[in-house]
């Protein structure tokens, strides 16, 4: 008896603990976006999909195909196959990411010494199968944009003008 005398005398104060609730965030600025028309401001320090900045100079990627990215990945999503030039230099053969398979976690980033690897601002990965989430060279560059650094080349040429 007790206890049915305590719900009776607790309902209407949870009630009204729930209506003041909502009375007070119902004059409070709102906060959702109409997602297709309105995007996202994503923050600089955001870890998208890695991808591989296009430099505007040359109009290729930087990787020198040492596959440091490929050793370093812990969830072994990423792919290089490279073959030796007549310079005897590697060449990039093939770059394939696994984007399923990626933690984002910037490693790759860190230890690229040409500094071809960036995590970029695509949030907009869905698939509807496995084999859609396989990057290769030509997607991860269109994910990578353009290289925000310049050459040295580029900064020399800039300097004697």
């Amino acid at each position: 008896m007790a206890g049915l005398a305590r719900e009776v005398i607790y309902t209407p104060i949870s009630l009204a603990k729930g209506l003041w609730i909502t009375f007070v965030n119902f004059f409070r600025r709102k906060v959702t976006l109409q997602y297709p028309d309105v995007r996202w401001e994503l923050p600089d320090n955001y870890r998208g999909v890695p991808g591989l900045p296009v430099d505007p100079s040359s109009g290729s990627d930087k990787c020198i195909a040492c596959g440091a990215c490929m050793r370093v990945c812990p969830q072994q999503a990423i792919k290089v196959v490279a073959e030796m030039g007549e310079d005897k230099k590697r060449r990039l053969v093939e770059f394939t990411l696994d984007a399923g398979v990626c933690s984002f976690c910037g490693l790759c980033t860190e230890v690229c010494p040409a500094g071809a690897i960036a995590m970029s601002k695509a949030y907009e990965l869905a698939s509807f199968n496995r084999e859609g989430m396989r990057y290769g060279v030509e997607k991860l560059r269109e994910l990578g944009g353009e290289s925000a650094e310049e050459s040295e080349d580029g900064k020399a040429e800039a300097a004697a003008e």
